[in-house]
Protein backbone atom coordinates (compact mmCIF):
# COMPACT_ATOMS: atom_id res chain seq x y z
CA UNK A 1 0.00 0.00 0.00
CA UNK A 2 2.94 2.54 1.17
CA UNK A 3 4.80 1.49 -2.45
CA UNK A 4 1.41 2.47 -4.33
CA UNK A 5 0.46 5.68 -2.17
CA UNK A 6 4.26 6.73 -3.14
CA UNK A 7 4.28 6.03 -6.88
CA UNK A 8 0.93 8.23 -6.82
CA UNK A 9 2.64 10.87 -5.24
CA UNK A 10 5.44 10.92 -7.62
CA UNK A 11 2.69 11.20 -10.21
CA UNK A 12 1.09 14.18 -8.33
CA UNK A 13 4.09 15.97 -7.69
CA UNK A 14 4.80 15.37 -12.08
CA UNK A 15 1.68 16.86 -13.03
CA UNK A 16 2.37 19.62 -10.66
CA UNK A 17 4.97 20.42 -12.62
CA UNK A 18 3.74 19.34 -15.67
CA UNK A 19 4.65 22.67 -17.38
CA UNK A 20 8.43 22.62 -16.57
CA UNK A 21 9.00 19.52 -17.47
CA UNK A 22 6.81 20.35 -20.65
CA UNK A 23 10.00 22.84 -21.36
CA UNK A 24 12.29 20.58 -20.31
CA UNK A 25 11.38 17.85 -22.72
CA UNK A 26 10.72 20.19 -25.72
CA UNK A 27 14.45 21.68 -25.13
CA UNK A 28 15.61 17.83 -24.42
CA UNK A 29 14.39 16.83 -28.19
CA UNK A 30 15.81 19.98 -29.58
CA UNK A 31 19.34 19.30 -28.19
CA UNK A 32 18.41 15.35 -28.75
CA UNK A 33 18.02 15.91 -32.44
CA UNK A 34 20.65 18.42 -33.01
CA UNK A 35 23.06 15.69 -31.84
CA UNK A 36 21.38 12.92 -33.82
CA UNK A 37 21.96 15.11 -36.80
CA UNK A 38 25.47 16.04 -36.33
CA UNK A 39 27.21 12.72 -37.05
CA UNK A 40 25.15 12.43 -40.41
CA UNK A 41 26.06 15.98 -41.72
CA UNK A 42 29.90 15.38 -40.61
CA UNK A 43 29.25 12.35 -42.85
CA UNK A 44 28.29 14.15 -45.64
CA UNK A 45 31.18 16.80 -44.55
CA UNK A 46 33.79 14.04 -44.90
CA UNK A 47 32.44 12.96 -48.28
CA UNK A 48 32.70 16.66 -49.49
CA UNK A 49 35.72 16.63 -48.39
CA UNK A 50 36.94 13.71 -50.29
CA UNK A 51 34.81 14.81 -53.19
CA UNK A 52 35.92 18.52 -53.29
CA UNK A 53 32.43 19.34 -53.24
CA UNK A 54 30.39 21.95 -51.21
CA UNK A 55 32.66 21.51 -47.75
CA UNK A 56 31.98 25.09 -46.79
CA UNK A 57 28.23 24.28 -46.48
CA UNK A 58 28.59 21.10 -44.65
CA UNK A 59 31.38 22.46 -42.21
CA UNK A 60 28.42 25.11 -41.74
CA UNK A 61 25.73 23.01 -40.90
CA UNK A 62 27.91 21.73 -38.60
CA UNK A 63 29.07 24.26 -36.16
CA UNK A 64 25.47 25.14 -36.41
CA UNK A 65 24.28 22.00 -34.97
CA UNK A 66 27.25 22.26 -32.49
CA UNK A 67 25.62 25.78 -31.12
CA UNK A 68 22.06 24.54 -31.07
CA UNK A 69 23.67 21.28 -29.02
CA UNK A 70 24.97 23.25 -26.48
CA UNK A 71 22.79 25.95 -25.79
CA UNK A 72 19.74 23.80 -25.58
CA UNK A 73 21.88 21.34 -22.95
CA UNK A 74 22.71 24.67 -20.96
CA UNK A 75 19.60 25.68 -20.46
CA UNK A 76 17.76 22.06 -20.18
CA UNK A 77 20.03 21.99 -16.90
CA UNK A 78 18.97 25.38 -16.05
CA UNK A 79 15.17 23.91 -15.99
CA UNK A 80 16.09 20.90 -14.47
CA UNK A 81 17.39 22.42 -11.74
CA UNK A 82 14.35 24.74 -11.70
CA UNK A 83 11.70 21.49 -11.36
CA UNK A 84 13.98 19.73 -8.99
CA UNK A 85 13.81 22.51 -6.55
CA UNK A 86 9.99 23.29 -7.31
CA UNK A 87 9.23 19.21 -6.58
CA UNK A 88 11.64 19.44 -3.47
CA UNK A 89 9.24 22.49 -2.16
CA UNK A 90 6.25 20.84 -3.45
CA UNK A 91 7.13 17.57 -0.95
CA UNK A 92 7.95 19.63 1.54
CA UNK A 93 5.20 21.74 1.76
CA UNK A 94 3.17 18.69 1.74
CA UNK A 95 4.67 17.06 4.47
CA UNK A 96 4.50 19.95 6.44
CA UNK A 97 0.81 20.66 5.79
CA UNK A 98 -0.70 17.12 6.31
CA UNK A 99 1.24 16.76 9.32
CA UNK A 100 -0.18 19.99 10.75
CA UNK A 101 -3.89 19.70 9.62
CA UNK A 102 -3.95 15.95 11.23
CA UNK A 103 -3.49 17.70 14.21
CA UNK A 104 -1.52 16.77 17.72
CA UNK A 105 -2.15 13.10 17.52
CA UNK A 106 1.19 11.08 17.27
CA UNK A 107 0.00 9.24 13.70
CA UNK A 108 3.89 8.66 12.41
CA UNK A 109 7.29 7.31 14.04
CA UNK A 110 10.04 8.84 13.99
CA UNK A 111 9.17 12.02 16.15
CA UNK A 112 10.37 15.76 14.72
CA UNK A 113 14.01 14.18 14.28
CA UNK A 114 12.65 11.50 11.74
CA UNK A 115 9.93 14.51 10.24
CA UNK A 116 13.41 16.63 9.74
CA UNK A 117 14.96 13.70 8.01
CA UNK A 118 12.42 13.24 6.27
CA UNK A 119 11.18 16.26 4.78
CA UNK A 120 15.30 17.08 3.75
CA UNK A 121 16.72 13.80 2.61
CA UNK A 122 13.52 12.30 1.51
CA UNK A 123 12.00 15.24 -0.17
CA UNK A 124 15.08 15.44 -1.75
CA UNK A 125 15.84 12.55 -3.12
CA UNK A 126 11.85 12.41 -4.65
CA UNK A 127 12.61 15.40 -5.98
CA UNK A 128 14.69 13.57 -8.89
CA UNK A 129 11.94 11.79 -9.78
CA UNK A 130 9.83 13.85 -12.90
CA UNK A 131 13.39 15.08 -14.05
CA UNK A 132 14.78 11.36 -13.90
CA UNK A 133 11.43 10.06 -15.70
CA UNK A 134 12.11 12.87 -18.49
CA UNK A 135 15.45 12.40 -18.62
CA UNK A 136 15.01 8.63 -19.14
CA UNK A 137 13.17 8.42 -21.70
CA UNK A 138 14.82 11.34 -23.54
CA UNK A 139 17.88 8.93 -23.15
CA UNK A 140 15.97 6.22 -24.96
CA UNK A 141 15.29 8.50 -27.94
CA UNK A 142 18.65 8.93 -29.52
CA UNK A 143 19.10 5.27 -28.88
CA UNK A 144 16.64 4.23 -30.77
CA UNK A 145 17.10 6.85 -33.26
CA UNK A 146 20.82 5.94 -34.24
CA UNK A 147 19.47 1.97 -34.50
CA UNK A 148 17.20 3.50 -36.97
CA UNK A 149 20.22 5.39 -38.64
CA UNK A 150 22.42 2.52 -38.48
CA UNK A 151 19.94 -0.12 -39.93
CA UNK A 152 19.76 2.64 -42.55
CA UNK A 153 23.27 2.92 -43.23
CA UNK A 154 23.90 -0.89 -43.18
CA UNK A 155 22.01 -4.40 -42.71
CA UNK A 156 25.06 -5.85 -40.78
CA UNK A 157 26.29 -2.71 -38.90
CA UNK A 158 22.67 -2.83 -37.84
CA UNK A 159 22.39 -6.08 -36.82
CA UNK A 160 25.22 -6.18 -34.95
CA UNK A 161 24.19 -3.13 -32.60
CA UNK A 162 21.00 -4.51 -32.14
CA UNK A 163 22.38 -8.15 -30.81
CA UNK A 164 24.13 -6.01 -28.16
CA UNK A 165 20.73 -4.28 -26.82
CA UNK A 166 19.76 -7.30 -24.56
CA UNK A 167 22.76 -6.81 -22.33
CA UNK A 168 22.24 -3.47 -21.90
CA UNK A 169 18.49 -4.32 -20.90
CA UNK A 170 19.60 -7.13 -18.50
CA UNK A 171 21.90 -4.66 -16.53
CA UNK A 172 19.62 -2.00 -16.22
CA UNK A 173 16.59 -4.05 -14.48
CA UNK A 174 18.47 -5.79 -12.38
CA UNK A 175 20.14 -2.64 -11.45
CA UNK A 176 16.67 -0.86 -10.82
CA UNK A 177 15.42 -3.43 -9.01
CA UNK A 178 18.60 -3.69 -6.45
CA UNK A 179 18.64 -0.34 -6.33
CA UNK A 180 15.48 0.81 -5.03
CA UNK A 181 15.53 -1.76 -1.97
CA UNK A 182 18.76 -0.56 -0.78
CA UNK A 183 18.39 3.41 -0.92
CA UNK A 184 14.99 2.33 0.83
CA UNK A 185 16.42 1.08 3.61
CA UNK A 186 19.45 4.00 3.22
CA UNK A 187 16.92 6.17 4.00
CA UNK A 188 14.86 4.39 7.07
CA UNK A 189 18.51 4.07 8.93
CA UNK A 190 19.48 7.82 7.99
CA UNK A 191 15.75 8.50 9.61
CA UNK A 192 16.19 6.36 12.32
CA UNK A 193 19.75 8.58 13.22
CA UNK A 194 17.99 12.23 13.08
CA UNK A 195 15.19 10.58 15.02
CA UNK A 196 17.10 9.43 18.32
CA UNK A 197 19.02 12.89 17.98
CA UNK A 198 16.97 15.39 17.74
CA UNK A 199 15.35 13.34 20.88
CA UNK A 200 18.66 13.50 22.45
CA UNK A 201 18.93 17.14 22.18
CA UNK A 202 15.38 17.93 23.37
CA UNK A 203 16.50 15.96 26.12
CA UNK A 204 20.14 17.40 26.76
CA UNK A 205 19.22 18.69 30.47
CA UNK A 206 17.55 15.60 31.64
CA UNK A 207 20.51 13.47 30.06
CA UNK A 208 22.94 16.05 31.51
CA UNK A 209 21.54 15.84 35.23
CA UNK A 210 21.22 11.74 35.13
CA UNK A 211 24.96 11.50 34.03
CA UNK A 212 23.51 9.07 30.88
CA UNK A 213 25.53 10.59 28.12
CA UNK A 214 27.68 7.78 26.76
CA UNK A 215 24.72 5.57 26.78
CA UNK A 216 22.72 8.21 24.55
CA UNK A 217 25.58 9.05 22.43
CA UNK A 218 25.63 5.09 22.05
CA UNK A 219 21.72 4.82 21.64
CA UNK A 220 21.91 7.65 18.53
CA UNK A 221 24.57 6.12 16.94
CA UNK A 222 23.78 2.57 17.03
CA UNK A 223 22.01 2.74 13.60
CA UNK A 224 25.20 4.17 11.83
CA UNK A 225 26.66 0.45 11.09
CA UNK A 226 23.36 -0.64 9.58
CA UNK A 227 23.42 3.11 7.81
CA UNK A 228 27.01 2.19 6.30
CA UNK A 229 26.28 -1.28 4.94
CA UNK A 230 23.17 -0.24 3.46
CA UNK A 231 25.41 2.54 1.92
CA UNK A 232 28.42 0.28 1.13
CA UNK A 233 25.70 -2.18 -0.36
CA UNK A 234 24.13 1.01 -2.94
CA UNK A 235 27.37 1.86 -3.33
CA UNK A 236 29.18 -1.86 -4.78
CA UNK A 237 26.31 -2.02 -6.59
CA UNK A 238 26.29 0.90 -8.91
CA UNK A 239 30.34 0.40 -8.95
CA UNK A 240 29.31 -2.44 -10.66
CA UNK A 241 26.85 -1.40 -12.95
CA UNK A 242 29.70 0.98 -14.09
CA UNK A 243 31.77 -1.60 -14.66
CA UNK A 244 29.49 -4.07 -16.56
CA UNK A 245 28.82 -0.48 -18.58
CA UNK A 246 32.80 0.15 -19.00
CA UNK A 247 33.22 -3.15 -20.40
CA UNK A 248 30.38 -3.90 -22.09
CA UNK A 249 29.67 -0.35 -24.26
CA UNK A 250 32.87 0.42 -25.38
CA UNK A 251 32.81 -3.30 -26.64
CA UNK A 252 29.96 -3.00 -28.53
CA UNK A 253 31.15 0.36 -29.60
CA UNK A 254 34.43 -1.32 -31.13
CA UNK A 255 32.51 -4.30 -32.70
CA UNK A 256 30.30 -1.80 -34.82
CA UNK A 257 33.18 0.21 -35.70
CA UNK A 258 34.88 -2.52 -37.23
CA UNK A 259 31.66 -3.92 -38.82
CA UNK A 260 31.81 -0.26 -40.49
CA UNK A 261 35.20 -0.35 -41.50
CA UNK A 262 34.14 -4.33 -43.44
CA UNK A 263 31.50 -3.05 -45.06
CA UNK A 264 33.69 0.06 -46.79
CA UNK A 265 36.24 -2.15 -47.66
CA UNK A 266 33.72 -4.27 -49.53
CA UNK A 267 32.33 -0.72 -50.90
CA UNK A 268 28.94 -0.90 -49.49
CA UNK A 269 29.04 2.39 -47.46
CA UNK A 270 31.39 6.11 -48.47
CA UNK A 271 34.18 6.75 -45.61
CA UNK A 272 31.41 9.67 -44.49
CA UNK A 273 29.13 6.73 -44.07
CA UNK A 274 31.85 4.90 -41.58
CA UNK A 275 32.33 8.20 -39.63
CA UNK A 276 28.65 8.79 -39.05
CA UNK A 277 27.74 5.17 -38.06
CA UNK A 278 30.69 5.14 -35.50
CA UNK A 279 28.97 8.13 -33.84
CA UNK A 280 25.34 6.59 -34.23
CA UNK A 281 27.03 3.76 -32.04
CA UNK A 282 28.46 5.88 -29.72
CA UNK A 283 25.49 7.53 -29.15
CA UNK A 284 23.95 4.51 -28.88
CA UNK A 285 26.36 2.90 -26.65
CA UNK A 286 25.36 6.29 -24.62
CA UNK A 287 22.01 3.89 -23.31
CA UNK A 288 24.69 3.43 -20.74
CA UNK A 289 23.35 6.87 -18.91
CA UNK A 290 20.08 5.37 -18.60
CA UNK A 291 21.67 3.62 -15.45
CA UNK A 292 22.09 7.41 -13.80
CA UNK A 293 18.76 8.10 -14.89
CA UNK A 294 17.23 4.78 -13.37
CA UNK A 295 19.19 4.49 -10.47
CA UNK A 296 17.46 8.55 -9.60
CA UNK A 297 14.28 7.23 -10.59
CA UNK A 298 14.68 4.18 -7.77
CA UNK A 299 16.27 7.03 -5.17
CA UNK A 300 12.79 8.98 -5.61
CA UNK A 301 10.57 6.44 -5.29
CA UNK A 302 12.33 5.52 -2.06
CA UNK A 303 12.17 9.23 -0.97
CA UNK A 304 8.34 9.26 -2.06
CA UNK A 305 7.32 5.92 -0.32
CA UNK A 306 9.19 7.23 3.06
CA UNK A 307 7.02 10.92 2.57
CA UNK A 308 3.94 8.75 2.05
CA UNK A 309 3.42 8.45 5.51
CA UNK A 310 3.08 11.87 6.42
CA UNK A 311 0.34 12.32 3.05
CA UNK A 312 -1.37 9.57 4.06
CA UNK A 313 -2.10 11.11 7.35
CA UNK A 314 -5.79 12.16 7.31
CA UNK A 315 -6.54 15.80 7.79
CA UNK A 316 -9.33 17.16 9.99
CA UNK A 317 -12.44 18.04 7.11
CA UNK A 318 -14.48 21.11 8.51
CA UNK A 319 -18.32 21.95 7.75
CA UNK A 320 -19.70 24.85 6.62
CA UNK A 321 -21.95 25.50 9.35
CA UNK A 322 -21.82 28.03 12.20
CA UNK A 323 -22.33 28.78 15.90
CA UNK A 324 -25.28 30.34 17.00
CA UNK A 325 -25.69 33.71 18.95
CA UNK A 326 -23.01 37.00 18.87
CA UNK A 327 -19.29 36.38 17.67
CA UNK A 328 -18.13 37.92 20.95
CA UNK A 329 -19.61 38.45 24.47
CA UNK A 330 -21.03 35.22 25.24
CA UNK A 331 -20.13 32.39 26.22
CA UNK A 332 -19.85 28.39 24.13
CA UNK A 333 -21.94 25.48 26.24
CA UNK A 334 -19.43 22.54 25.90
CA UNK A 335 -20.31 18.82 25.80
CA UNK A 336 -18.88 15.57 24.95
CA UNK A 337 -21.34 12.87 24.45
CA UNK A 338 -19.88 8.74 24.94
CA UNK A 339 -16.21 10.36 23.78
CA UNK A 340 -13.91 7.40 22.87
CA UNK A 341 -9.70 8.21 22.22
CA UNK A 342 -7.15 5.78 21.56
CA UNK A 343 -3.00 6.23 20.77
CA UNK A 344 -0.44 3.63 20.10
CA UNK A 345 -2.95 0.93 21.04
CA UNK A 346 -3.83 2.45 25.16
CA UNK A 347 -7.49 3.91 26.07
CA UNK A 348 -7.04 7.29 26.75
CA UNK A 349 -10.93 8.46 27.12
CA UNK A 350 -13.59 5.92 27.73
CA UNK A 351 -17.46 6.39 26.87
CA UNK A 352 -16.81 10.24 28.18
CA UNK A 353 -19.67 12.69 28.40
CA UNK A 354 -18.72 15.79 29.94
CA UNK A 355 -21.12 19.08 29.89
CA UNK A 356 -20.06 22.84 30.17
CA UNK A 357 -22.93 25.53 30.76
CA UNK A 358 -22.51 28.58 29.28
CA UNK A 359 -20.20 31.13 30.16
CA UNK A 360 -18.08 30.94 33.84
CA UNK A 361 -15.10 28.61 34.87
CA UNK A 362 -14.76 24.76 34.51
CA UNK A 363 -12.00 22.95 35.87
CA UNK A 364 -10.38 19.98 34.47
CA UNK A 365 -8.49 17.87 37.28
CA UNK A 366 -6.75 14.50 37.46
CA UNK A 367 -3.92 12.98 37.53
CA UNK A 368 -1.35 12.45 35.09
CA UNK A 369 -2.59 10.39 32.28
CA UNK A 370 -6.08 10.90 33.14
CA UNK A 371 -7.18 12.63 29.97
CA UNK A 372 -7.11 16.28 30.96
CA UNK A 373 -5.06 17.95 27.58
CA UNK A 374 -7.23 15.33 25.50
CA UNK A 375 -10.19 16.64 26.82
CA UNK A 376 -9.48 20.41 26.53
CA UNK A 377 -8.43 19.48 22.56
CA UNK A 378 -11.34 17.99 21.54
CA UNK A 379 -13.29 20.68 22.97
CA UNK A 380 -11.23 23.38 20.72
CA UNK A 381 -11.19 20.45 17.89
CA UNK A 382 -7.64 20.04 17.99
CA UNK A 383 -8.16 16.22 16.92
CA UNK A 384 -11.57 14.34 16.53
CA UNK A 385 -12.36 11.33 18.95
CA UNK A 386 -12.18 7.71 17.69
CA UNK A 387 -15.69 7.26 19.18
CA UNK A 388 -18.62 9.77 20.42
CA UNK A 389 -18.99 13.28 19.40
CA UNK A 390 -18.30 16.99 20.74
CA UNK A 391 -20.65 19.63 20.58
CA UNK A 392 -20.26 23.36 20.61
CA UNK A 393 -23.72 25.38 22.20
CA UNK A 394 -25.28 22.35 20.43
CA UNK A 395 -23.73 22.28 17.03
CA UNK A 396 -21.00 18.97 15.89
CA UNK A 397 -17.74 20.77 15.87
CA UNK A 398 -17.53 18.06 13.17
CA UNK A 399 -19.65 20.65 11.12
CA UNK A 400 -18.19 23.75 11.79
CA UNK A 401 -16.52 26.03 9.56
CA UNK A 402 -12.54 26.60 10.37
CA UNK A 403 -13.75 30.08 10.53
CA UNK A 404 -16.40 29.89 12.69
CA UNK A 405 -14.38 27.38 15.38
CA UNK A 406 -10.99 29.39 15.17
CA UNK A 407 -12.66 32.89 15.26
CA UNK A 408 -14.30 31.61 18.56
CA UNK A 409 -11.85 29.23 20.75
CA UNK A 410 -8.68 30.25 22.09
CA UNK A 411 -5.92 27.86 23.36
CA UNK A 412 -3.07 28.86 26.12
CA UNK A 413 -0.38 26.04 26.50
CA UNK A 414 1.59 24.90 29.28
CA UNK A 415 4.67 25.09 26.48
CA UNK A 416 3.74 27.90 23.88
CA UNK A 417 5.76 27.55 20.68
CA UNK A 418 6.96 31.37 19.62
CA UNK A 419 5.81 30.95 16.05
CA UNK A 420 6.76 34.39 14.18
CA UNK A 421 9.86 36.24 13.38
CA UNK A 422 9.41 38.71 16.30
CA UNK A 423 7.53 38.59 19.80
CA UNK A 424 4.66 40.87 18.38
CA UNK A 425 4.01 38.19 15.86
CA UNK A 426 4.30 35.19 18.30
CA UNK A 427 1.46 36.98 20.44
CA UNK A 428 -0.25 37.84 17.36
CA UNK A 429 -0.57 34.44 15.75
CA UNK A 430 -4.17 33.64 14.88
CA UNK A 431 -5.12 37.67 14.92
CA UNK A 432 -4.08 39.06 11.92
CA UNK A 433 -6.00 41.96 12.30
CA UNK A 434 -4.28 42.89 15.35
CA UNK A 435 -2.44 46.41 15.85
CA UNK A 436 0.42 47.21 17.49
CA UNK A 437 -1.60 48.65 20.28
CA UNK A 438 -3.95 45.44 20.67
CA UNK A 439 -0.60 43.53 20.87
CA UNK A 440 0.61 45.74 23.65
CA UNK A 441 -2.30 45.42 25.60
CA UNK A 442 -2.31 41.95 25.36
CA UNK A 443 0.98 41.77 27.23
CA UNK A 444 0.22 43.81 29.58
CA UNK A 445 -2.87 41.69 30.50
CA UNK A 446 -1.07 38.59 30.65
CA UNK A 447 1.92 40.52 32.67
CA UNK A 448 4.22 40.34 29.72
CA UNK A 449 4.65 43.63 29.12
CA UNK A 450 7.55 44.26 31.80
CA UNK A 451 10.12 42.04 30.53
CA UNK A 452 9.10 42.69 26.74
CA UNK A 453 9.98 46.51 27.35
CA UNK A 454 13.27 45.61 28.35
CA UNK A 455 14.36 43.97 25.45
CA UNK A 456 16.23 45.51 22.25
CA UNK A 457 13.66 46.12 19.84
CA UNK A 458 10.84 45.80 22.08
CA UNK A 459 8.08 43.71 20.76
CA UNK A 460 10.10 43.95 17.28
CA UNK A 461 12.87 42.02 19.42
CA UNK A 462 13.32 38.96 17.16
CA UNK A 463 11.90 35.22 18.65
CA UNK A 464 15.28 33.83 18.04
CA UNK A 465 17.45 36.04 19.61
CA UNK A 466 16.08 36.01 23.10
CA UNK A 467 16.23 33.41 25.85
CA UNK A 468 13.32 33.40 27.34
CA UNK A 469 12.56 31.26 30.65
CA UNK A 470 9.37 28.86 31.21
CA UNK A 471 7.46 31.98 33.06
CA UNK A 472 8.10 34.44 29.95
CA UNK A 473 7.37 31.56 27.46
CA UNK A 474 3.85 31.20 29.33
CA UNK A 475 3.09 34.35 29.86
CA UNK A 476 3.72 35.53 25.96
CA UNK A 477 1.52 32.40 25.15
CA UNK A 478 -1.32 33.72 27.60
CA UNK A 479 -1.26 36.90 25.62
CA UNK A 480 -2.73 35.57 22.64
CA UNK A 481 -5.92 34.85 24.67
CA UNK A 482 -6.20 38.42 25.12
CA UNK A 483 -5.54 39.74 21.89
CA UNK A 484 -8.61 38.84 19.93
CA UNK A 485 -11.85 38.26 22.04
CA UNK A 486 -13.00 34.07 22.13
CA UNK A 487 -16.17 32.90 23.33
CA UNK A 488 -14.46 29.93 24.98
CA UNK A 489 -11.16 30.25 26.10
CA UNK A 490 -8.77 26.71 27.06
CA UNK A 491 -6.11 26.90 29.14
CA UNK A 492 -4.15 24.02 29.26
CA UNK A 493 -1.72 24.62 32.82
CA UNK A 494 -1.11 27.80 31.31
CA UNK A 495 0.01 28.47 34.43
CA UNK A 496 1.97 26.18 35.72
CA UNK A 497 5.40 28.21 35.48
CA UNK A 498 4.14 31.31 37.05
CA UNK A 499 4.53 31.91 40.61
CA UNK A 500 0.88 32.44 42.47
CA UNK A 501 0.98 35.76 42.74
CA UNK A 502 1.27 36.42 39.09
CA UNK A 503 -1.16 33.31 38.62
CA UNK A 504 -4.07 35.23 40.11
CA UNK A 505 -2.92 38.68 38.73
CA UNK A 506 -3.59 37.10 34.95
CA UNK A 507 -6.64 35.00 36.25
CA UNK A 508 -8.60 38.22 37.56
CA UNK A 509 -7.52 39.71 33.93
CA UNK A 510 -9.07 37.20 32.42
CA UNK A 511 -12.21 37.00 33.90
CA UNK A 512 -12.34 41.05 33.32
CA UNK A 513 -11.32 40.98 29.57
CA UNK A 514 -13.13 37.70 28.65
CA UNK A 515 -16.33 38.31 31.06
CA UNK A 516 -18.92 36.46 29.23
CA UNK A 517 -16.84 33.07 27.41
CA UNK A 518 -16.37 29.98 29.11
CA UNK A 519 -13.21 29.22 30.29
CA UNK A 520 -11.85 25.31 30.75
CA UNK A 521 -8.66 25.12 32.75
CA UNK A 522 -6.42 21.87 33.09
CA UNK A 523 -5.73 22.49 36.70
CA UNK A 524 -2.64 21.09 38.49
CA UNK A 525 -2.81 23.24 41.31
CA UNK A 526 -5.33 23.25 43.89
CA UNK A 527 -5.43 26.91 44.30
CA UNK A 528 -6.38 27.32 39.66
CA UNK A 529 -9.32 24.79 41.03
CA UNK A 530 -10.49 26.91 43.87
CA UNK A 531 -11.45 29.75 41.59
CA UNK A 532 -13.26 27.36 38.97
CA UNK A 533 -16.91 27.50 39.13
CA UNK A 534 -17.10 23.61 38.56
CA UNK A 535 -14.56 21.60 38.62
CA UNK A 536 -14.53 17.93 37.19
CA UNK A 537 -12.63 15.08 38.11
CA UNK A 538 -11.02 12.35 35.77
CA UNK A 539 -9.64 9.46 36.44
CA UNK A 540 -8.28 6.68 34.01
CA UNK A 541 -10.13 8.40 31.00
CA UNK A 542 -13.58 8.89 33.03
CA UNK A 543 -15.28 11.28 34.88
CA UNK A 544 -14.79 10.54 38.46
CA UNK A 545 -17.06 13.29 39.91
CA UNK A 546 -18.76 16.90 39.23
CA UNK A 547 -18.68 19.35 42.01
CA UNK A 548 -17.45 22.61 43.70
CA UNK A 549 -13.52 22.58 44.75
CA UNK A 550 -14.92 22.92 48.24
CA UNK A 551 -17.32 19.78 47.88
CA UNK A 552 -14.38 17.93 46.26
CA UNK A 553 -11.80 18.31 48.74
CA UNK A 554 -13.79 16.23 51.26
CA UNK A 555 -13.16 13.18 49.15
CA UNK A 556 -9.48 11.66 50.23
CA UNK A 557 -9.00 10.43 46.71
CA UNK A 558 -9.03 14.48 45.12
CA UNK A 559 -6.85 15.40 47.75
CA UNK A 560 -4.55 13.64 47.30
CA UNK A 561 -4.05 15.00 43.52
CA UNK A 562 -2.85 17.86 45.14
CA UNK A 563 -1.31 16.70 48.05
CA UNK A 564 2.21 16.10 46.63
CA UNK A 565 2.24 19.47 45.44
CA UNK A 566 3.89 22.14 48.00
CA UNK A 567 1.45 25.27 47.16
CA UNK A 568 -0.87 23.05 48.74
CA UNK A 569 -0.55 21.86 52.48
CA UNK A 570 -4.26 22.56 54.26
CA UNK A 571 -8.01 22.73 52.86
CA UNK A 572 -7.31 26.61 53.69
CA UNK A 573 -4.63 26.87 51.87
CA UNK A 574 -5.88 25.49 48.67
CA UNK A 575 -9.43 27.61 48.83
CA UNK A 576 -7.55 30.61 49.65
CA UNK A 577 -7.10 31.91 46.06
CA UNK A 578 -10.65 32.33 45.20
CA UNK A 579 -12.37 34.55 43.11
Amino acid sequence: MVGGTGIRLLRTAARAQAAGAAVLAATGCVSAAAQLALPAVLGKAVDALVGGVDLGRWLAACLALVVVYVAFEVYSDYRAGVVQARSALFYRRMAARRLVDAGPRPRTGGGPGGFAACVLESAAAAAMGTNAAVWLVLSLLPALVSLFMLWSTDVWIGLVFTCGLPVVAWCLRSFAADSSLLVTRYLEEQSAVSSRLAEALGGARTIAASHTLEREVARVVEPLPRLRRSGDALWRLQAKVTAQGHVLFPLLHIVVVATAGLELCRGRISSGQMLAASEYAAIGTGLGMTVLFVNQLARARSGAEQLATYAALPALEYGEADLPGPVTSTGLGVELKNVTVRRAGRTVLSGLDVAVPPGGVVALVGRSGSGKSTVAALMGRLFDPDGGAVYLDGVPVRTLSRTALRRSVVFAFERPELIGDTIADTIAVGAPKATPDDVARAAGLARAASFIEKMPDGYGTGVASVALSGGEMQRIGLARTFVRPARLVLLDDATSSLDMATEYEIDRALAADTSGATRVVVAHRASSAARADTVVWLEAGQVRATGTHSELWELPGYRAIFQERPETRTPLDAAGATR
